[in-house]
């Protein structure tokens, strides 16, 4: 275990040396870890060995998530919506969510024969949430006006956060109908412990916001020490939720904004800016274990369904329900096409698949998400990595007078 931790670690160090001339190529970490993982684990003679379904892989995947999901949902949280008020935004995610869940289903249909509706809404789910971090390079970049950043910086931020209750509640329903159980009382129980997340989640983030507020109008702090506040509040309520019988994401996300909405004594990215550093190191080791544990078996059961299900998820699943959703807003062609296919998959749907291969037996569907899953972010890893540098230069040179980035985009 600690020799596989010590390889890990070497790799992350790696990147870290070669981060600033890889970025000029657009290869982003998760290409890099991913990669790694597929190189030193994937094979029965391999320096490291992962089992997805030991206690410890699931408890890490796990609290990456969450802290995430704190993080991103603190960072934004609704001052973003206060400040900068964003129809767009908010078409992505209350209309264009949806539609991507739909959308998915559909797709999924004609492909995979035979499998449950709520295994393929278990899929469609799972991959509906974006990760901005594996196009970083237009993120970072200056010529993309600020705002089409920010919306899609939101967007990814919030859309996990608000798939996370739907991939757990169309989990419990798959795993009901495998077990041949109740499907309503499980509904009932997922619904419940969602509802559970939701309050404990909401009460841990006012409250720690507003102790906060408190112990620093009071100079009680000292300043190096309050990003611990933030860190500590994640994980107390991913724990706590966890221990009496809620969803622990949902509850980080949720404590998240809530903590971001209340904290006024000083800036919600100030504060969770070691969070989201402790987030990313641990995400790190799940693209290893993405690497690893996931790609070849994937790949040595590679059928044309499961080839095209992930390119129509990558391109129509996902361009569709955003340029319905963006419809009468002001927005040029490029810039709805940049939205559109600035939607790549990462760590939510990772841990959202090994959730489902774990919970989920293989004649349930666990086998069938975890593949689904896994070609399509092992694509998405390499198409929108590899493809965010040119499409921001592409971009930059059609819109020369918004290269500045502070060219508005009009809601």
């Amino acid at each position: 275990m600690s020799a596989g931790i010590g390889f890990v670690l070497a790799c992350v160090v790696g990147w870290a040396l070669l981060s600033a001339r890889l970025r000029r190529w657009s290869v982003t970490a998760p290409i890099v870890l991913a990669l790694c993982g597929l190189v030193l684990g994937s094979t029965p003679d391999s320096p490291v060995h992962v089992n997805i379904k030991a206690g410890s892989v699931r408890e890490l995947v796990e609290i990456s998530l969450a802290l995430i999901l704190f993080t991103d949902a603190s960072r934004i949280s609704a001052h973003w919506f206060q400040r900068r008020p964003s129809l767009v935004a908010a078409r992505l995610l209350l209309i264009a969510l949806p539609l991507m869940l739909v959308t998915g289903v559909l797709a999924a249909l004609p492909l995979f024969h035979g499998a449950e509706l709520a295994v393929l809404a278990v899929i469609a789910a799972s991959l509906a949430p974006t990760d901005a971090a594996l196009g970083a390079s237009v993120m970072d970049d200056e010529r993309i006006p600020l705002r089409l950043r920010e919306v899609i910086n939101v967007e990814s931020g919030l859309n996990d956060g608000l798939a996370t209750p739907f991939v757990l509640f169309f989990i419990a329903i798959a795993s009901a109908e495998g077990a041949n159980t109740s499907v309503a009382a499980a509904s009932v129980e997922a619904i419940v412990d969602i509802l559970v997340a939701i309050a404990f989640g909401g009460v841990i983030g006012w409250l720690g916001g507003r102790l906060l507020n408190h112990a620093q109008a009071r100079a009680w702090a000292l300043p190096d020490q309050i990003p611990l506040v933030a860190l500590g509040l994640a994980l107390i309520a991913y724990f706590s939720t966890s221990a009496v019988g809620g969803t622990g994401f949902i509850a980080a996300f949720v404590a998240g904004v809530t903590f971001g909405s209340t904290v006024t004594s000083a800036s919600p990215t100030e504060l969770v800016g070691f969070s989201q550093r402790v987030g990313s190191l641990l995400s790190y080791f799940v693209w290893f274990i993405f690497g690893a544990a996931f790609l070849r078996p994937a790949f040595e059961q590679l059928t044309w369904q499961l080839l095209a299900y992930a390119a129509l998820s990558l391109t129509v699943v996902r361009m569709l329900p955003v340029s319905l959703s963006l419809l009468g807003c002001e927005l040029g062609r490029d810039d709805r096409l940049l939205i559109g296919w600035l939607g790549p998959r990462g760590l939510a749907s990772i841990v959202f698949a090994l959730i489902a291969f774990d919970q989920l037996a293989p004649s349930e569907g666990g086998t069938l998400v975890a593949n689904v899953v896994t070609i399509t972010v092992g694509l998405s890893v390499l198409a929108h990595g590899l493809s965010a540098g040119p499409i921001a230069a592409r971009y930059a040179a059609r819109h020369l007078p918004a290269s500045s980035g502070e060219t508005p985009v009009r809601d």
